[in-house]
């Protein structure tokens, strides 16, 4: 399966072979997101019961722990927040279906600056450890695409729009000779990357002494578990 340069220029349209006739046929546009209110109630509603998700954005945000699980309202205002500092900065914003699956990526050249958290062990783990991974495993000279995140409305009933996604990066990194770089916050989140050809070169633990893994406060607690994933593109 792969995707010409020119059909993804001209609508970033995702392109497979019919084992039958063997012509390349129209798979599922890859589109950018023109209404930001629809692609927040997607993400919204995919990162619903998320605390993972929470935990990450109460630290870029410094609001305390126990806001979002205070109140789902304030959980749902980070997340908002989070799509916003990202479409603010010119991260691609993009869906697939109607508007069914969700994804903000940073691209080659245009790296959004996070900067750093006040919790410097959550900086250590999260983005310092990680960018010493990245410099390792991707070669010297190549860029990489960075998916901050994705996700799939639960109520939608539309299928292939997650394959429809990566399936456009991965032919755009394939084609430009480009890694794709991601965290995953959950494990069923790194079984679905590794389908798709992503390695996890580093699982770790964030939020040890601060939640248990369920996200509630715990000063005992075991944290979150991460993976960083990356996928280098094909020869």
């Amino acid at each position: 399966m792969g995707a010409s340069r020119d059909a993804m220029a001209a609508g970033w349209v995702v392109l497979e072979v019919d084992e039958q006739t063997g012509n390349w046929v129209k798979r599922m546009e890859v589109a950018r997101v023109s209404d930001i209110g629809r692609a927040c109630k997607t993400l919204l509603a995919a990162f619903h019961d998320s605390r993972a998700n929470d935990f990450i954005n109460c630290k870029f945000q410094d609001v305390p722990l126990q806001k979002p699980l205070e109140s789902q309202s304030v959980a749902d205002k980070l997340t908002e927040n989070t799509v916003m500092f990202y479409h603010e900065r010119n991260a691609e914003l993009v869906y697939t279906g109607d508007y069914s699956t969700v994804a903000i990526w940073t691209v080659p050249g245009h790296h959004v600056d996070v900067g750093r958290t006040k919790d410097e062990t959550f900086n250590s783990i999260f983005l310092d450890e990680s960018q010493k991974i990245k410099e390792t495993v991707i070669p010297k000279g190549m860029d990489y695409y960075y998916l901050f995140m994705i996700g799939r409305d639960p109520e939608s009933h539309e299928k292939g729009t997650v394959r429809a996604m990566f399936d456009h990066y991965i032919n755009r990194a394939n084609v430009e000779k480009c890694a794709l770089v991601l965290e995953a916050i959950s494990e069923h989140a790194r079984e679905v990357y590794e389908h798709f050809g992503f390695v996890n070169y580093n699982t770790f633990h964030y939020g040890v002494g601060e939640v248990n893994s369920l996200g509630q406060l715990d000063p005992h607690g075991e944290g979150h578990t991460g993976y960083l994933m990356i996928y280098l593109p094909k020869d």
